[in-house]
């Protein structure tokens, strides 16, 4: 974990506790069926973290939705992570209800910064609540470059429903990132995300899913080894198919 040194200013104190106030409070704000979130595939061994994230779109044609995710996560190795995942989701005018459990896995491929390229796998089994539901696979491909000071991260995505009740073709996704520092741990950035159908029969460009958008990115020290960090992003939509709007946000505990 990149050393972030402790705050000891009374400003500086202050500050940051209004940031974990505001940050924190989104946990009770209405928070888009899917879950946007690009993943690293750097691994740190021994590092332990705990997290919530959600989601929420303002569209006319899905009005409300929304998406709240807690997870722990811990450094197996210096090249695997495993993380478990709960999902609860608020349909259009519906009741937020459990949705799914999640077993996620990051696997890092290469030695960070030994190559041109930084790269990953992510491997996913999703336990549906939904009685008749299919369980769900998902496995990405995670690749990382940075590029004088900005820092790319791309995600291809796999996915496929299992089970009797499940759908045979594999769905086809993608995330993009990318951040620049701009001081203080501060950075700055954009995400998009993208969902093209499945594999074999990829939909036409007003069908799929694509959404953009700048995102802040935020870190500080609680102590000599806690680390808060927090992201909040607004993606608009590209597509038809898309939500006009989504507001998203993530934050995460690691010591």
């Amino acid at each position: 974990m990149n050393s972030i040194l402790p705050i000891n200013e009374n400003k500086d104190i202050y500050y940051n506790k209004l940031i974990c106030f505001l940050v924190v409070s989104l946990v009770f704000m209405g928070v888009c069926h899917a879950d946007p979130k690009v993943y690293s595939p750097i691994v740190n061994k021994g590092e332990f973290a705990a997290g919530v994230r959600g989601n929420t779109t303002i569209d006319d044609d899905n009005d409300g939705s929304q998406r709240h995710v807690f997870l722990v996560e811990y450094g197996v190795t210096d090249w695997w992570k495993t993380e478990i995942v709960a999902r609860l989701n608020e349909r259009a005018r519906g009741p937020l209800r459990y949705d799914s459990t999640a077993w996620e896995n990051i696997f890092q491929l290469t030695e960070k910064g030994k190559y041109w390229l930084d790269a990953g796998l992510y491997l996913e089994y999703k336990l549906k609540d939904e009685k008749g539901a299919p369980d769900i696979f998902e496995g990405k491909l995670l690749l990382q470059k940075t590029i004088t000071d900005y820092q790319n991260t791309l995600n291809l995505t796999i996915e496929q429903e299992l089970g009797s009740d499940g759908d045979d073709d594999l769905e086809f996704e993608y995330a993009w990132r990318t951040r620049k520092g701009i001081g203080h741990h501060m950075k700055l950035g954009f995400e998009a995300f993208g969902k093209l159908g499945e594999l074999r029969n990829i939909e036409t460009i007003e069908d799929q899913t694509h959404i953009i958008g700048p995102v802040f990115y935020h870190e500080f020290a609680l102590g000599t080894s806690r680390v808060l960090e927090y992201n909040i992003g607004w993606l608009v939509g590209l597509t038809d198919a898309a939500p006009d709007n989504t507001f998203r946000w993530q934050m995460e505990y690691k010591f």
